[in-house]
C-alpha cells in the first residue's frame, strides 16, 4: 500500500486550493465582462459560463446564484480601491502630499476600471439589484473603513500643523465627497480622457479651497 507523506499531502492541498482560486478569478473576470457590457438585469450565468469556458454548473460551485456573484464582483472591486486608498493615503510623510496621492490613487483605479464603475455608479441600478444583505453589510464595512482611513490621516497632518484644526471626520466627509462626485459625475457624464488628470484639481480643491487668499 502506498503511503502519502504530510508534506505531499499538504503541497496539493496547496495544489487543488490555487486551482480553485484561479478559476474563481476566471469566473469573476468574465462576470465583469458580461456586467459591463449588459449591466446587471441583462447579464446571464450562461454568458459568464462561456466566456470563462466553464459548464454554468461550475459556477454555482463558487456562487450562490446571479447576485451572489455580482455581489462578490462589487466587493472585490471595493476592497481593491479602499486598499490602494490607504496604501496612498500612508505613503508620504507630508500628509498633504498623502492626500494629493490618495486622489490619484481613487482617479486611477476607476479609469482602470471604468466599465465596471459605469454600472456600479448608476446607484438606481444597483440598489434594485437583488444583492445578499450580507454583501450591503460588507459594503458598509468597507464605506466605514475608507472614511476611517481618511479620517486619521486628516488627524495626523493636523497634529503635525500641515493642515487646520477641526473635526477631522467632517474634514473626511468633505474630501470624499469632493473625490467620489467627481468620479460619479464623470462617469455619468461618459467624460472623455482619464480621470487621473482631474486629480490634482480635485486635491486642490480640498487641500486649498477655491476662494483667492484674503488681502
Amino acid at each position: 500500500m502506498n503511503s502519502v507523506s504530510p508534506s505531499s499531502t499538504s503541497d496539493s492541498l496547496s495544489y487543488r486550493e490555487k486551482e480553485r482560486l484561479e478559476r474563481r478569478r476566471r469566473i469573476l473576470l468574465a462576470a465583469e465582462k458580461i456586467f459591463s457590457a449588459y449591466g446587471y438585469h441583462e447579464a446571464s450565468i450562461t454568458e459568464i459560463a462561456k466566456l470563462s469556458e466553464f459548464a454554468t454548473g461550475t459556477i454555482y460551485l463558487y456562487f450562490k446564484d446571479k447576485a451572489d456573484l455580482y455581489g462578490h464582483l462589487v466587493l472585490e472591486k471595493i476592497q481593491q480601491m479602499v486598499s490602494r486608498h490607504e496604501e496612498a493615503l500612508t505613503s508620504s510623510p507630508s500628509t498633504r502630499e498623502a492626500i494629493r496621492a490618495g486622489v490619484h490613487a481613487q482617479f486611477a483605479f476607476h479609469d482602470a476600471n471604468r466599465p465596471f464603475f459605469e454600472i456600479f455608479l448608476y446607484q438606481s441600478q444597483l440598489q434594485s439589484s437583488p444583492l445578499h444583505e450580507s454583501h450591503w453589510l460588507e459594503l458598509e464595512r468597507l464605506k466605514k473603513r475608507n472614511l476611517t482611513t481618511v479620517t486619521e490621516c486628516i488627524a495626523r497632518g493636523q497634529e503635525r500643523g500641515e493642515l487646520k484644526s477641526g473635526d477631522p471626520h467632517l474634514y473626511a466627509v468633505a474630501y470624499l465627497g469632493v473625490t467620489l462626485q467627481m468620479i460619479r459625475q464623470w462617469i455619468r457624464e461618459k467624460g472623455d480622457g482619464q480621470l487621473r488628470d482631474r486629480a490634482d484639481f480635485a486635491a486642490d480643491c480640498f487641500l486649498n479651497g477655491s476662494a483667492t487668499p484674503s488681502p
